[in-house]
């Protein structure tokens, strides 16, 4: 079973497609990093100024921006929980840089697997970042420099559909050679609009880390 961690509230019926897509028949569990918490106390935790605030998606579809060290210690909780429910691995659907997840499987970080996956393939080259909110920008550009790109940012909401031509306007200014989504909120509608604005290549971590997470999970069975 592959374990998927939203950082909001599950359901999330536009992970599960993915997963439909990429990994069919695939035994999955899918849980919000704040489903122990009502919306109204998911609320009381929001810090817009606090560290490298995230996008949570609640059950009430509202959204809130929770620092990253106030939110952590639940998706640990969640992690730890599809581990005893015997998940292979989990997945946590965030581009953050998050710390370490001490647990006896395997998690997946899309924040380290796209910067890893973009420096090995386009060393040295003009690479621009999309980041779904102006506070999580500086951090953002600072975990990618520690994962060993130079990066150019730009803001894009893909909740509020802000953004996308001042981006695209962005990085053809600066002649970028990919831009790489920072966010798992954004869908392939989302890319494609922005592949046409930006001229250059987007890669979409919401389906790249779902192919790795296969990948991942096909070679756990093999191992058994």
């Amino acid at each position: 079973m592959i374990g998927l961690v939203v950082l909001g509230h599950s359901p999330r019926e536009d992970h599960e497609a993915v997963y439909d897509l990429i990994a069919p028949g695939v035994s999955r569990k899918l849980v919000g990093g704040l489903d122990s918490i009502s919306p109204s106390q998911a609320r009381n935790l929001e810090d817009t100024t606090g560290v490298s605030p995230l996008v949570c998606v609640l059950s009430d579809r509202t959204t809130v921006e929770i620092p990253l060290p106030v939110l952590f210690p639940y998706l640990r909780e969640q992690v730890e929980s599809l581990a005893k429910a015997g998940a292979s691995l989990a997945v946590v659907l965030c581009s953050g840089g998050f710390p370490r997840f001490d647990c006896s499987i395997p998690v997946v970080l899309p924040g380290m697997v796209v910067p890893a996956i973009v420096a090995g393939l386009f060393p040295g080259r003009t690479i621009g970042i999309i980041v779904p909110n102006r506070a999580q920008e500086s951090a953002a550009l600072a975990h990618w420099k520690r994962q060993g790109v130079e990066a150019v940012s730009a803001v894009v909401s893909p909740y509020e559909g802000t953004g996308f031509e001042e981006a695209g306007e962005r990085f053809r200014r600066i002649g970028a050679d990919l831009v790489a989504i920072d966010c798992m909120g954004f869908e392939e509608t989302h890319r494609v609009r922005l592949k046409t604005l930006c001229g250059c290549p987007v890669v979409l971590p919401k389906t790249l880390v779902a192919r790795v997470a296969l990948e991942l999970y096909e070679s756990s069975l093999q191992k058994k």
